[in-house]
């Protein structure tokens, strides 16, 4: 029930975090001048333009610059882990969420090339959630092997992402604005957030946040949910924005929004809670899942769906933990098929198996990976 409806709202708050509405939202040209956000710049016949990108929007952002830009583009390095070619830049496809040989290959390839630069040339850096992993420069002495035991440990241990990256950025030579201190042209850097509060020191292990360079924030959370309040708006009596920084275990954020949808219940007929941020969850199991689907499992089991609500917790990326999944949907009746099916949720959410649980159910959300990350978007709608 309303799947198709949560579907579209996800779809609209995703495509204002995608690459054609944030290439083309900040960066333009005429003639031989380059607008960056609001900053102009004019090419000189002799000056060189420059694209680098690290993260899992990285190519997609880049392969917008190009259709804007064309050949004033004089080279650069893209960073992601997507397939596909550029035409003014290398593209080097890295792993995540695990740091691995290629993520030192591609660190080695994006030092040569920023090294190279010099006073007289420009760039624009794009980064992305998923930087911390995709490259890597372990400290002196630090065995790739050790370095990955760490990533691994982190990954699982259920601590946010601002922990997770500040222990990052300790044991890399890499992150934490070292890779600016390599780099002699001008240059601006233009940030889609992956993180609660935009905080320029954790996304993606901060790489060129040393002071040096213009940060400008492109694309997050709330941009995208604002999409989605205008798209649905006409649609109900009315839409809350309750949170673009949750940032809770998993429990806990299934508490506050089973409060948020009875408060609401009582005094609309219909609406669409919006609710974005990053919880957090210990894996306990060897089962697939990841924290969207843990919190859609702990939702049902705190019966927040009825014959008019149904609800949508999801992935900006694409990717919910260990699942091909983006996330996950209930309704009011996914509780007739448990039963027909003979299912126990709370074996499930044990062994941290979200995923299979609504797999079987056929009500696992898979989108693919979609380009670009903003953390969650958490939706519920009753009509």
């Amino acid at each position: 029930m309303y799947r198709s409806e949560l579907e579209k709202i996800y779809f609209q708050a995703l495509y204002k975090v995608k690459a054609p509405s944030l290439i083309n939202d900040n960066i333009s040209i005429n003639g031989s001048t380059i607008t960056i956000v609001k900053n102009e710049y004019l090419l000189k016949n002799d000056a060189r333009f420059f694209v680098f990108g690290v993260g899992k929007a990285a190519y997609e952002m880049a392969k917008e610059c190009e259709v804007i830009l064309k050949d004033k583009i004089s080279g650069g390095v893209v960073i992601s882990t997507s397939v596909g070619a550029l035409q003014y830049m290398e593209h080097f496809r890295s792993t995540h969420p695990l740091v691995s040989k290629k993520s030192i290959e591609a660190a080695t390839i994006l030092l040569e090339a920023v090294e190279k630069l010099n006073e007289n040339d420009f760039f624009v850096f794009l980064l992305s959630g998923g930087a911390s992993a995709m490259i890597e420069k372990p400290i002196s002495g630090l065995r790739l092997e050790d370095f990955t035991k760490i990533s691994s440990a982190l990954l699982t241990s259920g601590i946010d992402i601002k922990a997770l990256n500040t222990v990052r950025k300790s044991i890399s030579e890499i992150k934490g604005g070292k890779l600016a201190n390599q780099i002699k042209a001008k240059g601006e850097v233009l940030v889609l957030s992956d993180v609660i509060g935009d905080d320029l020191n954790t996304i993606g292990s901060a790489p060129m946040n040393n002071g040096k360079f213009a940060h400008h924030i492109i694309g997050n959370n709330e941009i995208a949910l604002n999409r989605a309040k205008e798209y649905i708006s006409p649609k109900v009596d009315i839409v809350e924005i309750i949170t673009t920084t949750l940032e809770v275990d998993s429990i806990s954020a299934s508490a506050f929004i089973s409060s948020e949808i009875k408060k609401y219940d009582k005094k609309y007929d219909s609406f669409c809670l919006l609710f974005g941020g990053e919880t957090t969850t210990i894996v306990n199991g060897d089962g697939y899942g990841g924290r969207n689907q843990e919190l859609a499992l702990r939702l049902l089991l705190a019966n927040c769906v009825s014959e008019k609500i149904a609800i949508l917790s999801a992935g900006s990326d694409g990717i919910d933990g260990r699942s091909d999944a983006t996330g996950a949907f209930i309704d009011f009746e996914i509780y007739k098929k448990i039963e027909q099916k003979k299912l126990y949720p709370e074996t499930y959410l044990k062994n941290s198996d979200s995923n299979t649980f609504f797999k079987i159910l056929e009500y696992d959300f898979v989108t693919g990976i979609t380009g670009t990350n903003v953390m969650d978007f958490i939706i519920i709608l009753k009509k």
